[in-house]
């Protein structure tokens, strides 16, 4: 069976008003066009819809179940127009939002807030993903838009398609143990304590593991690293035990606070929170809000003062 959205209109129309010529008035079109409309309408049905009554036509059984339906289509018609008749759509589209934990901590709820006060009909769909499986995860489609991490020393490989925007920038900061507390204000002392104390930092074979190492060397550390240790929390809970120093930022340190004494590496050493999605993911008018939303929630800390305690 075949049809057009126009020919199913006609049809309603010339129901509705029991003759052609009536129709043809109402649409604006000549008796003949009508005429012709209805016979391409009826030529791709297997059965016929319209009994002649004088003048007048009237419907069959099948042209009444054939016009019961042309209005189910044309009122659904109509709302996907309405629907896609702008950016603002009364349809709430859910974005898959991939995220790791400071990151997560910190931009969520803002997030999640701005959406509420500025496109109710967008929502997120938090999904946590490994950080340094959060490209692939974009690239395959698995999520929309997702917060990656970026280092200077240690850049993550260009994706073809991969589009990445930078959220926030924050500074690597050493979590020292107790008896270091003197030292913060010396950098001469700081890096000779930092040479000959133990270390706690992530795989070397990891993003944030080399990225680590780099930027001590920079600042003219080699660390002693006797402890190997991804979670972050755990990292800082051993600094602060005096087991050794650790590299963290501020926002992975909102996830593990902490008394013990802090100091920024010293150079340029930082990691960058990005924004990853796909090119193409980015001309849907859902995912490019949310992307706005992850900016606007990344504004305040910006402004924030980092440095030591």
């Amino acid at each position: 069976m075949k049809w057009t959205f126009e020919q199913l209109k006609t049809f309603k129309v010339v129901a509705e008003l029991g003759t052609m010529t009536a129709a043809a008035e109402a649409l604006g079109f000549t008796a003949g066009a009508v005429s012709q409309q209805m016979a391409a309408l009826q030529a791709g049905l297997p059965r016929r819809i319209f009994a002649r009554d004088g003048r007048r036509v009237t419907l069959t059984d099948a042209g009444v179940t054939l016009l019961h339906h042309a209005r189910v289509l044309l009122d659904e018609e109509r709302n996907a127009a309405a629907a896609l008749s702008g950016p603002q759509s009364h349809q709430r589209a859910l974005v898959s939002v991939g995220v790791f934990g400071s990151a997560a901590v910190s931009a969520m709820h803002p997030a999640i807030s701005y959406l509420r006060s500025t496109a109710g009909n967008v929502a997120i769909q938090a999904v946590e993903v490994d950080v340094e499986d959060m490209p692939q995860a974009v690239l395959s489609g698995r999520i929309d838009i997702a917060l990656g991490l970026n280092y200077a020393d240690a850049p993550q490989p260009p994706l073809r398609g991969v589009v990445t925007e930078l959220l926030h920038r924050e500074p690597f900061l050493m979590v020292l143990p107790p008896e270091a507390r003197e030292l913060r204000g010396d950098s001469a002392a700081l890096i000779e304590f930092a040479n000959v104390a133990d270390w706690v930092l992530p795989p070397v074979d990891s993003n944030f593991g080399r990225a680590c190492r780099f930027a001590c060397a920079t600042a003219g550390i080699e660390p002693n690293v006797q402890h190997t240790v991804t979670d972050t929390a755990v990292s800082i809970a051993l600094a602060e035990s005096g087991v050794g120093i650790t590299l963290a930022t501020p926002l992975m340190m909102g996830l593990r606070p902490t008394g013990s004494p802090t100091a920024r590496l010293p150079g340029d050493g930082h990691r960058s929170i990005v924004a990853i999605a796909r090119s193409s993911a980015l001309e849907k008018d859902s995912v490019r809000t949310v992307r706005d939303a992850l900016v606007q929630a990344f504004l305040p800390l910006a402004a924030a003062s980092e440095g030591p305690r």
